[in-house]
């Protein structure tokens, strides 16, 4: 099932979302916009959702989220429109600073991101 939100998940969605994925969500995100698609579908499927609301598809990227580690995985068949030389599926550098926010926006209630939050930020200045 997809999902489409421009807002957070709550704490109860995100629980769903674990059950329902299998620990493991492939993510569709506009970039330009703020609009996410969520599912276990193909990435592919996604990128279609995010299509039939007026997306753009130079600013639709794909990304796999670890919903227990937090973790991003950049590589998706979506994003082969940027496949070069070397033939990566990688999201470019200036991309990911802007998609992994996003992410933390949506899904700010995943326990690892509370907990990151709680941690105290420390400056190299007194």
């Amino acid at each position: 099932m997809i999902q489409m939100r421009k807002i957070g998940f709550s704490t109860e969605e995100i629980k769903n979302l674990i059950k329902e994925l299998d620990d493991y969500a492939w993510v569709a995100i506009d970039v330009k916009k703020g609009i996410v698609a969520v599912g276990d579908e193909l990435a592919e499927t996604l990128k279609y959702s995010l299509l039939k609301h007026k997306c753009l598809i130079q600013d639709i990227y794909g990304v796999g989220l670890d919903l227990i580690t937090g973790d991003i995985d950049y590589v998706s068949p979506i994003n082969i429109k940027f496949i070069d030389k070397e033939s990566t599926k990688e999201v470019p550098a200036d991309r990911r600073e802007r998609i992994e926010t996003l992410v933390r926006y949506f899904f700010a209630e995943l326990p690892v991101f509370k907990t990151e939050k709680l941690k105290p930020r420390y400056s190299k200045q007194p």
